[in-house]
């Protein structure tokens, strides 16, 4: 991770200078203010060579008086696109000074994280690269800052989504079922309770969804749970999580193409969202009480696999008709709803998958898609929305579409007609919700790959601040 370092540390390094000015660059130098003055100097000295390549907004960087400069003007209000602009421009320096013109109005913890992000990289299987090929960047200073009380917090989100997309970025062979549930087991370190429960569990409390489509895989399948008390005085589960942990779904028997099949290991990142949350809160000692529950499997084909036609019984005991072995996501979160409803008497559930096409298609990554029975428990995830810019969009729980799940055979069909999955996937969860519980459900599809193929940790900071916003007081 980068380090950051602040005015209030007293650190005067000699190092290059990343200068951040906004569109009206002209006027920015000139309010850098006294302390920046010789910054301010140079380029007021160099104006006539930076205007032609800042008015295009190309980064610059030139020599002055035996000092580094590199000058840049932002181009979007997006913190993501901002930290990956700043990063290009300075990853090849081990260290800089990074000073923004007020006018960029940047909050600090924001950037950070932007930043943080944008030098995040997985290679620890490329065998041939040479050292020149990884950045050099270890340390920014931030010499208009003082360290933000909160400071601890957001090194530990960074921690959280950092560790999120280590997981989703695991090939499918390293990362099982077992190997995952066995690193969430070094998370008790941190005073999180962890119990992984194997298949004859599973088998023992009847989840018949979780148990048929574990068994085509040659790889044991664990179901997780997380408890972290940060509250003992308090009974009751401020807040239940569950995460799909499909660690490579290939369809089972409803195979899927060869070219949808190249990413199927992210499909275990809404487990990687809700693992990393509960690290990030138990890192942060919120005084919260968390519960999670983490179905982990493989979905594969096999002469034992389930498939079209069979009828399955959930741990609720309700019937589901299979119609497509590739819609497993919606059975192994039916049997981990209940569970979590059934033996720990969660009140109010988030989860959070990978879990339609359909989603993906819609937004492109750009939004999740958010559906549930609760306005306030959405009301906050809206919220928390706006505040982390990990985006949602409401879909409607509709009970035309909930009607194409009727069957003739069992209680529901698990998939009813391939449009408008979203809301039928959300519907088919909904029978697995018992009268009051406040319930949303997250379908991040898509918003879990970056378009280059790797996991983007999405829903890691959008669950923090969740979490935060429930223990404000009303």
């Amino acid at each position: 991770m980068i380090e950051f370092a602040f005015r209030d540390e007293n650190v005067k390094e000699n190092c290059p200078k990343v200068v951040v000015l906004s569109e009206h660059w002209q006027q920015d130098i000139e309010r850098l203010g006294k302390e920046f003055a010789p910054i301010s100097d140079v380029l007021c000295q160099n104006e006539e060579f930076l205007a032609p390549l800042l008015s295009r907004k190309q980064a610059v960087q030139m020599v002055c008086n035996g000092e580094v400069f590199v000058v840049l003007v932002i181009k979007d209000k997006n913190y993501k696109k901002i930290g990956q602009q700043i990063y290009g421009n300075i990853a090849d320096f081990q260290k800089v000074s990074l000073i923004a013109a007020p006018q960029c109005k940047l909050e600090l913890e924001r950037l950070a994280l932007a930043l943080e992000y944008a030098a995040y990289s997985f290679d620890k299987y490329k065998t041939t690269k040479k050292s020149e090929e990884f950045a050099q960047l270890e340390t920014i200073y931030l010499p208009q800052a003082e360290q933000p009380q909160n400071w601890k917090e957001v090194v530990a989100l960074a921690n959280g989504i950092r560790y999120a997309r280590d997981l989703g970025n695991e090939p499918a062979n390293v990362l099982t079922p077992e190997v995952l549930a066995l690193d969430i087991k070094r998370l008790e370190y941190l005073d999180i309770r962890v119990d992984l429960f194997d298949m004859d569990f599973i088998k023992k409390n009847k989840m018949g969804l979780i148990e048929a489509v574990a068994k085509g895989s040659s790889n044991k399948s664990y179901l997780v749970v997380m408890q972290y008390v940060g509250n003992p005085k308090q009974k009751a589960w401020n807040l239940g999580l569950v995460g799909k942990g499909v660690t490579y779904d290939s369809g089972g028997i409803s195979l899927k193409l060869d070219n949808q099949q190249v990413g199927e290991k992210k499909d275990m990142c809404g487990a990687a969202a809700v693992i990393a949350a509960m690290k990030v809160a138990a890192l942060q000692k919120l005084p919260i009480n968390l519960i999670a529950v983490l179905p982990l499997i493989e979905n594969m084909p096999a002469g034992n696999a389930y498939k079209p036609d069979d009828v399955l019984t959930s741990m609720s005991s309700k019937t589901v008709e299979i119609v497509d072995t590739d819609a497993e996501g919606r059975l192994i979160l039916a049997d981990a709803l209940w569970f979590l409803q059934e033996k720990f008497g969660a009140k109010k559930i988030i989860d959070v998958a990978t879990l339609t096409g359909s989603t993906a298609y819609i937004f492109a990554g750009f939004y999740a898609a958010l559906l549930g029975n609760d306005a306030a428990l959405m009301a906050k995830i809206k919220k928390a929305a706006d505040i982390t810019g990990e985006k949602v969009w409401e879909l409607p729980l509709d009970e035309e579409i909930a009607k194409r799940l009727k069957s003739e055979v069992a209680d529901l069909k698990q998939l009813g007609k391939k449009e408008a999955d979203s809301t039928q996937a959300a519907c088919f969860l909904q029978n697995f919700i018992k009268d009051g519980t406040a319930w949303a459900h997250l379908d991040i599809a898509g918003c879990e790959d970056d378009g280059k193929g790797k996991a983007t940790g999405f829903g890691v900071a959008l669950l923090t601040e969740v979490i935060n916003l429930l223990m404000e007081k009303k």
